[in-house]
This record gives C-alpha cells, structure tokens and sequence, in this order.
C-alpha cells in the first residue's frame, strides 16, 4: 500500500472522528438545553401552585391574625418563592413573559403580606418593622445589587424585621398606587414604615434606622 494512500486513509479516520466528536456534543447539548429547560418549567409550575397556596394561607391567617401570624411562615415561604424567580430570572431573562407574569403575582403576594403585617402591629400589638424596597435591574441602578445585599443582611440579622422587594418596572395598579403613596421617584428606593429614602442607604445608617423602630439584633449562632 502507498504511502499517499495510508496518509489519505489517516485524514479521513480524523475527519471522520472529528464529526462524531462534533455531533455528539451537540448532541450533548441539546440534551442539557432540554433538562434546564424542563427544570425551569417545573419550576414555574411550582410558583403557580406556591402563589395559589400562599393565597389560601392569606384567607386563614387574616380570620385571627394575632393568633395565628407567628404559627404560619408565610414570610420565609415568600423568600423561598423570590429564590424561585431569581433562578427563573437569571436563567430565562428579564424579559421573559413567564418570569414578568409570576414577578407580577409575587409582586401582589408580599403587597398582601405587607398589609397583613400592617394589620398585626396595629390589632395585636406586635412591633415589626417594615421595609419596602423598589429595585431596577436596567442599567440605570448600579447600587441595587449592593443595596439587596444589605437588606438581605439585615433581615438575617433583625428577625423581626420584614423586607419586600418590588421590581420599580413591574406595572399593576396596587404597586403604582404604593410608589404614588410614598413618593417613589426612582430606584434604590426605601421604605421604613412611613420614612422614604429615595437614595441608597449604606448598611450602618440602616442598621441604625432599623433599631430605632425597635428591631433586636441576634447573634450569628442565633440564626444559622
């Protein structure tokens, strides 16, 4: 056999195993596009039934809030659900019809827990603070992340601190009423019980604020 033969026969087993190699990861791929696509729908099958629950669990807690609001953990469901949406977000984009539907339902739920808590401070005497916290994820917020990061700090630190996160985008009418009511004007935004900070606010004069409503720090041990 020649030796042009023997080095033709050698290219074509490399092209040929090249294109295996090509086709099997795309393949590949495909199969792994596939299983994140189907997880992300399970997972937005998840939120409806979450948001369909935690409606239910409004209906029963709001009977005999003083009663019944410190045996339902109605506000750590709802921060599971906002893990839920971040996933979702992160991994379908802003933009996406699905995750802006379930922004909006999420949007509603924490408007009802907020007013729910509202409700307890004033009928049962609780003390709970309160922060309603307005977001952008355009361009034209570059403190929001560390603003979140804050507030996701303090809440883990002060247990009877409660934070609700709106999207500044989001439109339904309970939302833009709330920005109307407390003269939101763009983002970060924050809301102490009736105190607006339209700016960022840095972790120590929210600490500071947080404790002048009461709030109680916990140790680390306390919480983990």
């Amino acid at each position: 056999m020649s030796r042009q033969k023997i080095d033709m026969n050698k290219y074509l087993a490399v092209f040929g195993l090249t294109t295996l190699i090509f086709i099997a990861g795309i393949a590949l791929g495909n199969y792994f596009s596939s299983q994140k696509l189907r997880h992300i729908d399970y997972l937005g099958q998840d939120l409806k039934v979450d948001t369909l629950a935690m409606e239910l669990q409004y209906d029963i807690v709001s009977e005999n809030p003083c009663e019944h609001i410190n045996n339902t953990p109605i506000a750590e469901e709802l921060y599971d659900m906002a893990s839920k949406l971040d996933y979702m977000e992160n991994r379908m984009g802003e933009k996406n019809r699905d995750v802006l539907e379930l922004k909006k339902q999420y949007s509603l739920l924490e408007i009802r827990h907020w007013l729910l808590m509202k409700k307890t401070n004033k009928e049962c005497g609780k003390n709970n603070t309160l922060i309603l916290y307005f977001y952008s994820n355009e361009d034209d917020c570059p403190t929001c992340q560390t603003q979140g990061f804050i507030l996701t700090w303090i809440r883990k630190n002060y247990p009877s601190v409660y934070v609700y996160a709106f999207d500044y985008n989001i439109k339904n009418s309970a939302l833009d009423t709330i920005k109307d009511l407390y003269r939101i004007k763009g983002t970060p935004a924050i809301v102490i019980d009736k105190k607006t900070f339209n700016r960022f606010v840095d972790k120590k004069e929210l600490e500071q604020a947080v404790r002048e409503k009461g709030a109680k720090k916990v140790t680390t041990e306390l919480i983990a």
